[in-house]
């Protein structure tokens, strides 16, 4: 049944998805090549365009991830999507599966249109563009420095950076649609969202206060883990240590992922009020 649903999600969305993967690539790569071209004035209006279409990639998919969303869980095909002879929580996991899939190929589209963005930057400016040995360099110079363990570490937090987002999304449109909730409307969602984001910054501060351990360096050279403590980071001010990177708060919006994964579950299996 799983996989029938997932099946669905894609064929539902192909259409809406390859519009918008198609109008962000056609920017990306016209703004690209115009910015290559030369042209005074153009150029830098076609680089602005394909950086622009490479920062915006995921963030817009996400967000026409989330109106879907919204719109088939919630909105007028809503009583549909429930009355499927699914658990409600099963549905909700198939829909943020399609979501992380589809945000996975926004990632591939962002880096293929930053390369490209860079190309054209490089041909204007003189710097080295990107090439084998640029990424040989640079990787030689991340793994001279910081251990195998760290370096994959530093790339799964850095997909999560992008993966996360549509937890929030899901979690915020489906408490928003709660009963206690239901009279606010389209604010319910944004209401719901807004303390996301505020319970982000307090537990990302809380998280660095409680595990007070940093990215930095160990003996000069290399980096490790290496103690940070926030509250004398911030009392020192000016005088403050720029050259560790806190990783406390890791933990602690893991613990917020988690919990909106179990409340969006648990929404749709037995807070679900439609209008």
């Amino acid at each position: 049944m799983t996989t029938t649903l997932l099946k669905h999600e894609w064929l539902r969305t192909r259409g809406q998805l390859a519009n918008l993967f198609g109008l962000i690539a056609l920017v990306g790569v016209l703004g690209s090549l115009l910015a290559a071209a030369g042209w005074p004035l153009l150029s830098q209006l076609g680089l602005a365009l394909g950086m622009l279409a490479a920062v915006v990639a995921v963030p817009a998919v996400q967000l026409a991830m989330a109106a879907d969303y919204w719109r088939s869980g919630y909105g007028r095909t809503g009583y549909f999507t429930h009355s499927i002879p699914v658990r409600g929580s099963r549905i909700f996991w198939v829909k943020l599966a399609w979501a992380m899939i589809v945000s996975l190929a926004a990632i591939v589209l962002t880096a293929v249109l930053a390369l490209l963005a860079w190309w054209a930057a490089a041909r204007e400016s003189g710097l080295p563009s990107p090439s084998w040995s640029v990424f040989s360099d640079a990787w030689s110079t991340v793994t001279a420095v910081a251990p195998a363990w760290m370096i994959v570490c530093g790339l799964l937090l850095g997909l999560g950076s992008f993966l996360v987002w549509p937890v929030y999304y899901y979690f915020s449109v489906s408490l928003g649609h709660e009963r206690r909730l239901a009279g606010l409307g389209a604010g319910g969602p944004v209401v719901v969202f807004v303390l996301v984001y505020v319970a982000t910054q307090v537990l990302s501060l809380v998280g660095m206060i409680v595990l007070p351990f940093g990215v930095g360096e160990v003996d000069g050279e290399t980096l490790g883990i290496v103690r940070f403590d926030i509250l004398s980071e911030m009392a020192a001010g000016a005088a403050a240590s720029n050259n560790v990177m806190p990783v406390g708060f890791v933990a602690a919006l893991a613990a917020l992922v988690v919990f909106c994964l179990w409340r969006t579950a648990r929404s749709w299996n037995h807070k679900v009020a439609l209008a």
